[in-house]
């Protein structure tokens, strides 16, 4: 008996049973939809603890957050020396996130970082909690109703400068609002143009092209706290004073 068309006939029913195994086992690789530049952050207010977030700006919109998921298949690493992510990151550091976006995660593809990983440094920004500063009327616009939030910056020479930026963007986390946490900040065309610190006076020089520092004595009062506290972190200030002296006046 010729045993050859029986072999070849197994033969092909293996293979194509190889075949039907390897595309229904395999992972399908989708196409990346999102690709953006930021600070890996992690543990900041408001995020889930333990996990790693991108945190990158939009034009036109506030600094956004994105979880980071990971996989076999992800890799990380600098240029040319991408391998499987360890998650062995730095606060603050900086990186490109390539992978598939769903809602407010991204399914990592490809993290690169842009530079050496180093340690971030972690500022205070003061807000503004009304239900913590109430008296006869109300809400006192006082400098008790002050509450600080932490934040991660990447590592720089002008902590100082930053800080007020991130103030001034007034980011505050879902989870710092439900705490009752506010700020008037961002406003309108309102800038940080030059920071410096002389004699342990912090002089801060704004733009304000709309005039929107201005206005009632409680809101200025509220404002001109959140600045100064902010500034006063830093153990080299001891008092604060902006430019131009109209600038938050009610």
């Amino acid at each position: 008996m010729d045993w050859r068309p029986v072999t070849i006939s197994v033969l092909v029913i293996l293979a194509i049973g190889l075949a039907l195994y390897f595309f229904t086992t395999q992972k399908p690789i989708e196409v990346p939809d999102f690709s953006k530049e930021g600070n890996l952050i992690k543990d900041n207010p408001g995020l889930t603890p333990g996990v790693w977030y991108l945190s990158y700006e939009s034009s036109g919109a506030p600094a956004l957050a994105k979880k980071l998921q990971f996989d076999a298949q992800s890799k990380c690493g600098a240029v040319g020396e991408l391998k499987t992510c360890d998650q062995l990151f730095s606060q603050g550091q900086q990186a490109r996130v390539e992978g598939v976006e769903n809602g407010d995660t991204i399914q990592i593809q490809t993290l690169t970082f842009i530079e050496s990983p180093e340690t971030g440094t972690t500022i205070r920004l003061y807000y503004y909690n009304p239900s913590k500063d109430q008296g006869p009327g109300g809400a006192q616009c006082s400098k008790n109703g002050l509450v600080s939030v932490e934040r991660v910056i990447p590592k720089t020479t002008t902590p100082l400068t930053e800080s007020i930026k991130l103030l001034l963007r007034g980011e505050i986390s879902p989870d710092e609002k439900a705490q009752g946490i506010t700020s008037e900040f961002p406003l309108d065309g309102v800038t940080l143009t030059s920071a410096s610190i002389q004699n342990g006076v912090a002089i801060l020089t704004f733009s304000d092209p709309q005039n929107k520092t201005g206005g009632g004595s409680c809101r200025v009062a509220v404002l001109w706290a959140q600045i100064e506290a902010t500034a006063k972190q830093f153990g080299t200030v001891n008092s604060v004073r902006f430019l131009p002296e109209e600038l938050f006046q009610p």
